[in-house]
């Protein structure tokens, strides 16, 4: 069994550089503060789980997730962290896309995309996540939902990362 790190991807370990959500692979920024943190969880996976309800609202595509998911990579790849797997879920319940515009529990606060990288872990590495000693950082509400109901500690990321709070809305 191995410990896991869940993290949310925007707003928590990476930003878009020109607005409020990340459109395009050229947006995408890393926070300062991510690599060195990260590299202080050497013995857990890294694990991303990301909504992507752009998808389902025709902001952007499945291909376009895939090419920033890629790009993330890269960029903490350069600073000397590496990622395990990232999954993301396309969808948005109140969407009108024909696909994409449902619920699914693959999107948070609902727990597939846990459960996703969890039988990636098993199927590719042949490692059970140990999920009692396994951690979800996130900076929204359905994250923290989402580590409750799957029984994960949860951390906001301006703590995990100690970044100054957000304001309060």
């Amino acid at each position: 069994m191995k410990k896991a790190l869940f993290l949310d991807l925007d707003g928590t370990i990476r930003y878009s550089k020109n607005g409020e959500f990340i459109n395009s692979p050229n947006d995408i920024a890393i926070f300062d503060d991510v690599a060195d943190k990260l590299k202080q969880y050497d013995d857990h996976l890294l694990l991303g789980v990301t909504n992507q309800g752009g998808v389902a609202y025709g902001y952007k595509t499945c291909e376009g997730v895939e090419e920033e998911v890629d790009v993330t990579f890269h960029l903490l790849r350069d600073q000397g962290v590496g990622l395990d797997h990232v999954v993301y879920s396309p969808f948005h319940p109140d969407a009108d896309h024909e696909i994409f515009g449902v619920r699914s529990f693959s999107r948070k606060p609902d727990i597939g995309m846990l459960v996703l990288a969890c039988n990636w872990v098993m199927q590719s590495k042949g490692v059970i996540v140990d999920l009692d000693h396994s951690l979800m950082v996130g900076d929204r509400p359905e994250d923290q939902e989402c580590a409750r109901r799957a029984g994960v500690d949860f951390m906001w990321a301006h703590e995990f990362f100690n970044r100054e709070a957000p304001d309060e809305a």
